[in-house]
């Protein structure tokens, strides 16, 4: 970094004028700012009084103070839904650009930020380095009458914050330095360089160093981003460093003199800003990978990992990676939050009214929003909800939150929904309509008395055996990591829970074991092979994967022997086999390429067909291999073979399942000849119909008999199928023949009316939600409802997955009977958009030509905008054939699923999502 005195060209339409004395170099100058730039240039001290008087009548004729009086009337699209607060643009373009960080200091300056290396685009005309300006009010009457520039010269900043001591910090993409002014006058005299980002040489800014913050105990604390899976270094003031490959974001801490460098918290997107609750806690708001939400609030806690590494690609999705705290060694957010999140605040320090004390603020960039967080303890964290304070428009792209000594919060405003420099922005102030709170300065800093969960892992330095099997079996996942932290320390300690009776602590033992790196203990891996714990098979195999203990190569099929595996447990094996390949352990352990995910991760030459094929294989290994074989339709041959009399139904089942989505005359042939076999099973027959709707038959009026059948299931599957076919005249009148039959079910006869397109006059109105609690109680059968989720009636596996089945666009529905209740799932499925997680947030993109897409995890880049669809993934579309986009206020789950099925279906469909529980 270095102080800019370059001259540059005058834009003769500014008139915004400041003038300042800068001391390093003993020469006055003057700043003038336009929408676009920020001109310098030297003056002779003879003509300062002059053209000073000159400006300033310039100034006042042509009404352009650098800042008139608040605005009462907000812009239009600006909303303020508490009707407490007031909210007033203070500062804005041409004055201020493009602005990012801001802080305040003990006179209540404002120093922010303002970007001119944020991607500028080819022909942008403003500066070519950052600015750090001062507004002040000289005279207190609310207006910033006087603009200096702090510092200059400044590439990719991203953050700023005062220190303890009262010095200004920057972060910039790749290092944190500290300013000194020491005279007070609001121009830096001095810089430090404290620590710097060695690694990668090149970065996306947003991807490297983001955000910073101060504890009073003597440290500072750095966001640092994914680094776009590049291996990565960061070195201290003292030479200290910290590095990764293949890791995820991480939260760094160090002292204030930028020394003794050490990672706090792993396992992060991009944690775009921390701040320090009112009691101490330390929250980050995270962004979200591509395919995996929502962005979240974490409390990061001291060794504490948040499930994402980079090694694993950018879509989130993999069975190492955690985001809720899915897998044991990890924990979950505390609150999940909008798209982008941008930045936080302890409105415990503002003058806001007293129902916002303990709770925090944070700007939500992309959805134009500001949001309180009613934050509520859970246990040794905390968890809490957001609602809407603040809305804009379009033009309002809220960004970095300061607190002055009155408790007045003010933020930035980046404004135009475009990363590039623009030549827009806005600096607003929010506060409480009845400001007669004042805060004296020491108020506003963090509480130095640790919070409950650093008093709990001090206490347990000292604790005993019981104690530790305490925290161990916690369901509190906080209390749980302080258990593993300690009890990392205790080698011997670790191998007798081991040994242990309780799966609980077996598997503490192992997180413990695997979080001491000591590499002696690896030893205990082979043995976690064969546990009886499902769980912990899974993580022995993420051990032995993530550690790369080669020489347990040969020993990790053993998971898959001990009891009925599961799909996600073979799908971790799987994961863990590509990583044990000699070809990859090579490439990782040298880091031959700088980007860990674009390391090749590939399994052995047909190595599941191998095991799919090998009768020595239990059944059930060979039926979850089915399920991750890649290109059914090479493989055809093979698995008709297994729909062959004799072969055990389960493999049967697993095939028909696989083929259904193989369109193919030979295998719709086989999977009529199934249907049609009386000798059959019930199940087998009916699999093979509900298979059949997605193939090309045209045999199909061979079905129609079937509707005579005595077997309720295959009666049920046939009239399914045949609604299809409800244009032809024998279908129609086969479904009227039957349906005037007294002695069918009660479901073959909603099957046939819906089929002939007869309202179901029994049923209540749908808003009536206790009576659709009364009219779907009872039974229902999770076979025949695992029939229906995969039908081309309901179309849910379209979306969601389940039994390691079906798309991803919507929820993984797996262990939804974990989480929601019988009459829960009713709703969810009577009014899909009365409930939306923010992960699950839909977005459109309208094209010029009409041409409507939908889908979710958008990103909006320079020059396109990606969007995961469910019929064609990500798709990339240019800004220049884009009409509009925004977000889906209703679910991409339609409404209207109740009108395609009968009760009975319904009945069996929950009967299937509960089945997981």
């Amino acid at each position: 970094m270095k102080f800019n005195s370059k001259a540059s060209r005058i834009n003769p339409g500014s008139f915004g004028i400041i003038m300042i004395w800068d001391k390093s170099r003993s020469k006055q100058k003057k700043h003038i700012s336009d929408t676009h730039s920020m001109y310098s240039f030297n003056l002779k001290p003879q003509f300062i009084n002059l053209l000073s008087i000159i400006f300033l009548t310039m100034h006042i004729l042509f009404s352009c103070k650098p800042n008139d009086s608040p605005k009462n009337d907000l812009p239009e699209g600006v909303r303020l839904l508490d009707d407490r607060l007031v909210l007033s643009v203070v500062v804005e373009e041409p004055d201020i650009v493009t602005p990012i960080g801001i802080a305040i200091d003990d006179k209540d300056r404002l120093y922010v930020l303002e970007s001119h290396t944020h991607l500028p685009p080819k022909d942008y005309q403003g500066l070519d380095g950052d600015l750090i300006k001062v507004f002040e009010d000289t005279n207190d009457d609310g207006n910033y009458d006087k603009i200096s520039v702090f510092a200059e010269g400044i590439k990719e900043g991203m953050n700023l914050a005062f220190s303890h001591e009262g010095h200004l910090h920057l972060v910039t993409s790749r290092e944190v330095w500290v300013f000194y002014d020491r005279d007070g006058d609001g121009v830096c005299e001095e810089k430090k360089k404290l620590m710097e980002l060695k690694k990668p040489e090149s970065v996306y800014a947003h991807a490297a160093m983001l955000s910073i913050t101060f504890s009073d105990d003597g440290f500072m604390y750095l966001g640092r981003g994914n680094t776009g899976s590049e291996n990565w270094i960061f070195e201290g003031s003292d030479g200290s460093q910290i590095s990764g490959y293949g890791d995820g974001g991480n939260v760094i801490r160090a002292k204030w003199d930028g020394s003794q460098v050490e990672e706090f918290s792993t396992g992060y997107w991009n944690p775009f800003d921390l701040k320090f609750d009112s009691d101490g806690r330390l929250l980050v708001a995270d962004n979200d990978p591509d395919s995996r939400g929502p962005n979240r609030l974490v409390h990061a806690v001291y060794k504490s990992d948040f499930g994402y590494k980079t090694l694993f690609g950018g879509s989130g999705i993999h069975p190492y990676l955690a985001w809720n705290g899915e897998l044991p060694g990890t924990l979950p957010m505390a609150v999940p939050l909008g798209e982008a999140p941008s930045g936080l605040l302890n409105a415990s320090l503002t003058n806001l009214p007293q129902d916002y004390q303990n709770q925090m603020l944070c700007t939500i960039w992309e959805e134009s929003t500001i949001v309180r967080i009613d934050m509520q303890e859970n246990g040794f964290s905390v968890t809490g909800k957001t609602e809407v304070i603040v809305e804009g428009g379009e033009d309002f792209r809220p960004v970095a939150f300061a607190v002055n000594s009155k408790g007045e919060i003010y933020f930035t405003d980046w404004v135009v929904r475009y990363y590039p420099n623009h030549g827009r922005g806005k600096i607003w102030k929010l506060s409480s309509k009845d400001n007669d709170k004042v805060f004296p300065r020491n108020s506003r800093r963090e509480p130095s008395d640790p919070n409950n969960w650093e008093k709990m892992m001090k206490s347990l330095d000292t604790a005993t055996i019981k104690e530790l099997r305490s925290n161990l079996k916690s369901d509190d996942p906080f209390q749980k990591h302080a258990g593993i932290m300690v009890l990392s320390k205790k080698k011997e300690e670790i191998k007798n829970f081991a040994k242990d009776q309780d799966s609980e602590i077996r598997l503490g033992a192992l997180l413990a074991a695997r979080k001491s790196g000591d590499n002696d203990l690896e030893m205990l891996a082979k043995g976690f092979l064969t546990d009886t714990d499902l769980q912990i098979r899974k993580m022995a195999l993420i051990w032995i994967g993530s550690s790369q203990m080669v020489s347990l190569k040969n020993e990790i099929g053993n998971a898959l022997t001990v009891g009925p595996p599961s799909n996600d447990l073979f799908e971790t094996y799987l994961e863990t086999v590509k990583l044990l390949q000699p070809d990859f352990v090579n490439t990782y352990q040298n880091q031959l390429q700088s980007r860990s995910q674009a390391l090749k991760r590939e399994l052995p030459g047909n190595f599941v067909s191998k095991i799919v094929q090998n009768n020595m294989n239990p059944i059930e290994m060979r039926v979850y291999a089915l399920r991750f074989l890649d290109n059914p339709q090479e493989h055809k041959k093979l698995l008709i073979s297994f729909l062959a009399e004799g072969v055990p139904d389960a493999l049967r089942l697993e095939t028909i399942r696989t083929l259904q989505n193989v369109p193919d005359k030979e295998v719709s042939a086989k999977l009529l000849e199934l249907a049609l076999e009386a000798s059959n099973s019930a199940t087998v027959r009916s699999d093979a119909l509900a298979g059949l709707s997605r193939q090309p038959l045209d045999d199909w009026n061979q079905i129609v008999p079937l509707l005579e059948s005595e077997e309720e299931n295959l009666r049920i599957e046939a009239t399914r199928f045949l609604r299809a076919k409800i244009g032809q005249p024998d279908v129609k009148e086969a479904f009227e023949k039957h349906l005037n039959k007294s002695s069918s079910s009660e479901g073959f006869q909603h099957q046939l009316q819906l089929g002939l397109d007869q309202e179901l006059s029994h049923r209540p109105d749908v808003a009536d939600e206790k009576s659709w609690y009364g009219l779907l109680d009872g039974n229902g059968d999770s076979e025949r409802g695992r029939r229906v989720f995969f039908s081309n009636t309901a179309l849910c596996s379209t979306c969601h997955v389940m039994d390691g089945r079906g798309g991803d666009l919507g929820p993984d529905l797996s262990n939804v009977g974990k989480s929601k209740d019988r009459n829960n799932l009713i709703a969810s499925i009577l009014y899909p958009s009365a409930e939306m997680s923010p992960e699950w947030q839909g977005w459109y993109i309208k094209l010029n030509d009409g041409t409507l897409e939908q889908g979710r995890q958008i990103d909006v880049g320079n020059n396109d905008i990606k969007l995961y669809t469910q019929a064609k993934g990500f798709i990339s579309v240019q800004k220049e054939e884009i009409a509009d986009y925004g977000m889906i206020k209703e679910s991409l789950m339609p409404d209207g699923l109740e009108e395609r099925l009968t009760d009975q279906d319904l009945r069996d469909l929950l009967a299937y999502l509960g089945s997981f529980d």
